[in-house]
């Protein structure tokens, strides 16, 4: 039986109770990827500026993977909220930055309420490690 392991990278904080989650679980080949934001170290990256806001959680989304031993090619899915769907034309930049084609299917969502103030994108990912 494979068992869940806990991924974590130093500059994104792990919920305080672990039972409440994690930022990224390993189980077997399978990695899950927790709504990412636009905090590095407990500071708010690219304020009221979406097109910043995807790259930081892209990147990290990246880190989580390749801490876990893969790289964003093994990235098979996105989900991508958005305060405004007015910003899906930077998410989709972002998007085409980071990843090769055929890039990872994707979920997105405009008009959404965010965790904390100045918040514009949270993205979660899932991969699957070859």
């Amino acid at each position: 039986m494979t068992t869940r392991e806990n991924i974590s990278i130093p500059n994104v904080a792990e919920p305080v109770d672990a039972r409440a989650g994690s930022q990224c679980i390993r189980k077997g080949n399978l990695l899950f990827i927790s709504g990412q934001i636009a905090f590095d170290n407990g500071e708010l990256v690219g304020p009221d500026d979406p097109l910043e806001q995807c790259r930081q959680c892209l990147r990290h989304i990246e880190s989580y993977v390749a801490k876990a031993g893969g790289t964003l090619d093994d990235v098979v899915s996105l989900d991508i909220f958005l305060t405004d769907i007015g910003y899906r034309p930077a998410a989709g930049q972002a998007r085409a930055e980071f990843f090769k084609a055929p890039g990872p299917s994707a979920t997105v969502v405009g008009g959404v309420d965010l965790a904390f103030e100045g918040l514009l994108v949270e993205i979660s990912a899932r991969a699957v490690l070859s």
